[in-house]
């Protein structure tokens, strides 16, 4: 998945928190995320939210009609 020029998320895996930036905003997500994983996963989730749309095809796409 690509992320916008600029967008970084980033597990901190002394604090379990995650610090990402998006549209030049930074935000912390305090967690406590047990693992890089959960922590990315959290980050991009807040980052859609905002508006950030990935490459990655949708989940619930129907691919069955080609």
């Amino acid at each position: 998945m690509d992320y916008e020029d600029g967008m970084t998320v980033f597990y901190d895996p002394v604090s379990k928190t995650v610090i990402l930036v998006f549209r030049g905003v930074t935000t912390i997500l305090k967690g406590p995320f047990e693992s890089a994983r959960s922590g990315v996963s959290a980050g991009e989730d807040l980052c859609t939210k905002l508006g950030w749309r990935s490459n990655r095809p949708d989940v619930d796409a129907d691919f069955s009609q080609t």
